[in-house]
């Protein structure tokens, strides 16, 4: 039986039926009394209207581990004979980039500035009979210096993880499950505010785990897809939770017979939905490369039925003009719209001015000039 079958016979099984046991449950409870007792003075009542989320990823990931792992293995089992031997492999590399703007009465305006930043990829590969296993690591972090002020800025700060596991066979169809991990190593600031942060390590960091199916074009192309595919994002530093910031449930005054107790934000915030990752990927003429990333995440089961068709978008593009083994010119383009990430934004409506929280795209542009260390074992 293909591994493709033999998914759809475990999805039939276990998840649709899941699925529909979670729908009949959240049917018989809603409607029901209130979390808190409605009091004249309350600021804020919650209202069950909808199964715990973080409950439902747990029991999601806990069926998919069973339909990935009995999947993997019955695709397989008629042919391990055939299978190549383990094998381990580890490549990546190590990069400076710096740009640098010099201004001196200069009519347009400006300031002199520099940046550097610091990049590191690898990518470790392990090949069984019936599994192969990859685990990639994305570490950049960069600084700007604008000489005028004489005031240094953040520009780069990743920490990225994620671990990928697939069926080992020569079809361009295979079953996938990938979990990942993404935040930061050190406080973010909206400057030229830099007292207060607004971002921190692990707040926000963001957790997904998913299983579906990766189909690979000439090794040029991917396209994976995952029909149930949990996020998670933990805000850590409990100011930015009372706040609300990334999505989390925010704190506030909770006022009962004219004593009042303020409720901490929440530190999690579960979802569960969509996900679809794209990869590009091509060399031409062995001096200019593109690649280009683009993750697709949609939330259908948010409390808030107006929110279910919004989509997260995560893209990134970038161009390598390669000079030498070591040195070669980047342009890199990242594109950002997450519908929990919201931004105070200043509107003019009939004379007045008004302020809300709003989600935006977030953009950035970078070009430089890129010192590369490469290495690889086997």
């Amino acid at each position: 039986m293909t591994s493709f079958k033999l998914f759809l016979k475990r999805l039939l099984l276990h998840v649709i039926p899941l699925l529909l046991f979670l729908y009949m449950n959240q049917l018989e409870i809603k409607g029901q009394d209130t979390l808190f007792n409605i009091q004249p003075y309350t600021i804020r009542i919650d209202t069950i209207t909808k199964i715990d989320t973080t409950y439902v990823i747990d029991t999601i990931i806990s069926t998919y581990t069973y339909i990935v792992t009995d999947t993997l293995y019955n695709s397989h089992s008629d042919n391990i004979e055939n299978s190549e031997t383990d094998r381990h492999t580890f490549e990546g590399n190590i990069g400076v980039t710096l740009n640098q703007l010099a201004i001196t009465h200069w009519a347009a305006g400006g300031e002199s500035n520099g940046s550097g930043k610091i990049t590191s990829n690898f990518t470790y590969k392990y090949n069984r009979k019936l599994f192969n296993y990859v685990i990639n690591g994305i570490f950049a972090y960069g600084m700007s210096n604008y000489t005028k002020d004489k005031r240094y800025e953040k520009s780069e700060d990743r920490c990225e993880l994620s671990m990928t596991m697939s069926n080992n066979n020569s079809n361009n169809l295979t079953f996938t499950s990938i979990a990942s991990l993404k935040t930061q190593f050190t406080n973010g600031y909206s400057y030229p505010n830099d007292s207060i942060p607004i971002s921190k390590f692990f707040a926000p960091a963001y957790l997904t785990v998913s299983a579906g199916y990766n189909y690979n074009i000439n090794n040029i192309v991917s396209i994976y897809l995952s029909p149930i595919a949990g996020k998670m994002t933990f805000v850590t530093d409990q100011r930015l939770a009372d706040m609300g910031s990334y999505g989390v449930e925010a704190g506030y005054w909770n006022i009962y017979n004219g004593d009042s107790t303020w409720v901490k934000g929440k530190n999690l915030l579960s979802e569960l939905g969509i996900n679809v990752l794209v990869k590009y990927k091509q060399n031409f003429n062995n001096n200019v490369s593109i690649f280009s990333t683009l993750n697709l995440y949609n939330n259908y089961m948010d409390p808030n039925k107006a929110n279910r068709w919004n989509i997260d978008v995560d893209w990134e593009t970038g161009v390598r003009f390669t000079i030498n083994k070591q040195i070669s010119a980047i342009i890199n383009i990242h594109l950002i719209y997450d519908d929990n990430i919201k931004f105070t934004i200043t509107e003019i409506v009939d004379g007045t001015e008004i302020t809300k929280q709003s989600p935006i795209l977030q953009f950035k542009e970078s070009l430089g000039i890129s010192f590369l260390y490469k290495f690889a074992t086997n």
